[in-house]
């Protein structure tokens, strides 16, 4: 590891690699530091929208199941969907993350670093598993929601999804070919529960935001929604994590934060890997060009805007949630004539 670099990227997830593959062939140089010892492997639902195919010219040997089929099931209502092409591909994130990686890992001007922590950040440098200092002229935090560099900027985190999930056997009864997305104000409050189906496993999970609901009373009301579903978790793995989605900047000068790390995640959805690649790339090439236009990530904001409006909605609605998440179903369903439309809206 050199002793200067002119753009350092902390954090190998979907964001960081994006940026490191816009940078491969800039001519600067690249240094991008992982703490895991392995990139790709992160705890997530693993589903993948097309706008991300838009973006990336992504195989399809990645993915586990592309899925054409939905539904949308309410306290009163239940609304199910056949698109003409996929709306979602499940992926595994490591195997994507390794994808990533093979895009940038022969770059001559890019060093990779994994099992590598930063203990420090500060003004124009880093310090390396509290000994080494590397300088930088640029710096990218792609570290996710407890990000070293957001600390670095005291730029603060409220705002973060408590999410719970069971990995298990597929299995017929959970429907292997339909993504389900469960809204009732019972179990999730203004939260929400899925069923992701992937190539062996189903993932079945729920997230809300602590703020308005404990996480107490939604392990409560997760662990009640499964025995009612009849669903036998003893046979499947146990996952928690957060989602940030506290947006309140990506452009602090030299010090640019993506992905999770700027709360890029929404609020509504818990959808991330999309937002992470648009602002991983866009921040790269704005760091190459000034002048670059933004329009992809100002779009990414707009459509965040809009879901955590919903979302603050939603918990204010209070004993009316139910009617409005049945509202909702009632509403997609006459717009269901037009899956194909629908489709592009929501994906």
């Amino acid at each position: 590891m050199k002793e200067n670099y002119e753009i350092i990227i902390i954090g190998a997830g979907p964001a960081g690699l994006r940026a490191a593959e816009i940078l491969k062939d800039s001519g600067k140089d690249v240094l991008l530091i992982e703490k895991m010892p392995v990139i790709g492997p992160k705890v997530c639902a693993g589903g993948l929208t097309r706008k991300s195919l838009e973006l990336m010219d992504i195989p399809e040997s990645l993915f586990e199941r592309s899925i054409t089929k939905s539904a949308l099931v309410g306290p009163g209502r239940v609304h199910k969907a056949e698109f003409p092409d996929p709306v979602v591909h499940m992926i595994d994130r490591q195997k994507f993350g390794q994808w990533q990686y093979s895009k940038i890992k022969d770059a001559e001007n890019i060093d990779v670093y994994t099992s590598t922590k930063v203990t420090e950040v500060g003004e124009g440098y880093v310090v390396i598993d509290g000994k080494k200092k590397v300088n930088y002229s640029y710096l990218i935090g792609a570290d996710g929601v407890n990000s070293v560099v957001r600390k670095y900027l005291k730029v603060p985190n409220k705002k973060v999804l408590a999410s719970l999930q069971y990995r298990l056997p597929a299995d017929d009864k959970y429907d292997m070919e339909r993504i389900q997305i469960i809204m009732n104000s019972k179990y999730f409050h203004n939260g929400y529960a899925w069923i992701f189906p992937h190539k062996n496993e189903a993932v079945i999970g729920c997230a809300v935001d602590p703020e308005f609901f404990p996480v107490k009373k939604l392990k409560k009301g997760f662990k009640k929604w499964l025995k009612e579903k009849e669903i036998d978790v003893s046979v499947g793995k146990y996952e928690s994590f957060p989602i940030g989605y506290d947006y309140r900047g990506y452009n602090f000068g030299n010090v640019f934060l993506a992905g999770e790390a700027a709360g890029l995640a929404s609020g509504l959805t818990g959808e991330g890997i999309y937002q992470a690649l648009v602002s991983g790339e866009e921040i790269a090439k704005l760091i190459l060009n000034p002048n670059h236009d933004m329009k992809k990530m100002n779009q990414v904001l707009r459509y965040n805007r809009i879901q955590n409006k919903v979302l603050v909605l939603l918990h204010f609605l209070g004993p009316l949630r139910d009617f409005a998440f049945n509202t909702l179903i009632k509403w997609v369903s006459k717009k269901g004539k037009n899956n194909k439309s629908l489709a592009e809206k929501f994906s």
